[in-house]
């Protein structure tokens, strides 16, 4: 066999955006995921969810987190600390795009944001550079509605992000929704499984940010099955956490679906077997992860490593 080159289709288009979040933490999974958490009940799903939670708060990875559930109550001490109950939605057909609308309000007033700090930005230099009488009076009319004679303009979640002004980071949990109108085509889950990095687009691009984005965690008690987590957002997961699967069929379903992008399936079934041992054990596969050998995690903080998955990064 030859080869031979030619002088075609050989220039790289533009870099495009990751609309990653940023994040403090090396070892946390890349935001905004699509996290699908799945286990049988009382296997430990919320608990592990709240541990979650508890390292985005440490970290200050989100701004606002909602919560779509039917039992809020009964998982307060797992969610109450870190969701508002008006942050709260029962599992409606138009549940989720509540919660997107919500985003982008808080999008729409983060540009609002940006265009008021352009306008201050200008009345401070013309302060500075020019006389009282010639600083232009439409420019001092909107500082004055605006009132930045008494204060400059500040970003609600500037706080949460070190002082830092960045488009606001969202997180969306649904838990115990399985069969509901949440799950439904209609409800909008299926497009957000595929866009939900692309929720909330920006006028223009902020950072490595296009958009605000939203992260999507899933708690459900079947990998598949009628009325639930449809296949389109299981091909397209970021990361996937599974308990201990008691029905083989549903176990070869999982198997079918991670074949083409896990590279052996006896090593998953090896890292799933160690994972899911005791009680409340999980495995979590990192489809993002940044190198083969953090592929698999064990309660989400313990990496499962193999000699087969060399580690290949700097880190």
């Amino acid at each position: 066999m030859r080869v031979k080159k030619l002088r075609v289709y050989d220039e790289d288009p533009p870099k495009g955006v990751s609309n990653r979040y940023p994040q403090k933490n090396k070892d946390a999974l890349v935001q905004p995921c699509l996290h699908f958490i799945c286990g049988q009940r009382n296997s430990g799903k919320s608990y592990l969810c709240s541990k979650m939670l508890n390292q985005h708060k440490k970290d200050k990875t989100f701004d606002k987190i909602y919560l779509i559930s039917p039992s809020y109550a009964s998982n307060r001490s797992y969610f109450g600390r870190h969701i508002s109950e008006e942050e709260t939605f029962p599992p409606t057909k138009d549940s989720i795009q509540h919660v997107i609308s919500l985003v982008e309000q808080d999008r729409d007033e983060f540009e609002q944001f940006l265009r008021l700090q352009k306008t201050y930005d200008r009345f401070v230099k013309e302060l500075k550079e020019k006389p009282s009488d010639q600083i232009d009076q439409q420019l001092l009319l909107k500082a004055y509605d605006a009132g930045f004679m008494f204060s400059k303009p500040s970003w609600k979640y500037a706080k949460n992000a070190g002082g830092k002004v960045m488009p606001p980071r969202s997180l969306l949990i649904l838990d115990d929704v399985l069969g509901s109108p949440a799950l439904l085509h209609s409800s909008g889950l299926t497009k957000l499984a595929t866009l939900n990095r692309h929720v909330a687009p920006l006028e223009e691009e902020h950072s490595d940010r296009s958009a605000c984005g939203l992260a999507v965690i899933i708690l459900a008690q079947s990998y598949r099955m009628r009325d639930g987590v449809s296949r389109v957002l299981r091909e397209n997961l970021s990361a996937l956490t599974v308990f201990a699967i008691r029905q083989e069929k549903q176990f070869a379903a999982l198997c079918e679906e991670i074949q083409d992008v896990v590279p052996d399936l006896n090593i998953f079934k090896q890292a799933y077997e160690y994972s899911v041992a005791n009680p409340h054990g999980n495995l979590t596969i990192d489809f993002q992860s940044p190198c083969a050998s953090k592929l698999f995690r064990r309660n989400m903080n313990e990496l499962i490593l193999f000699d087969e998955l060399p580690c290949k990064c700097k880190k």
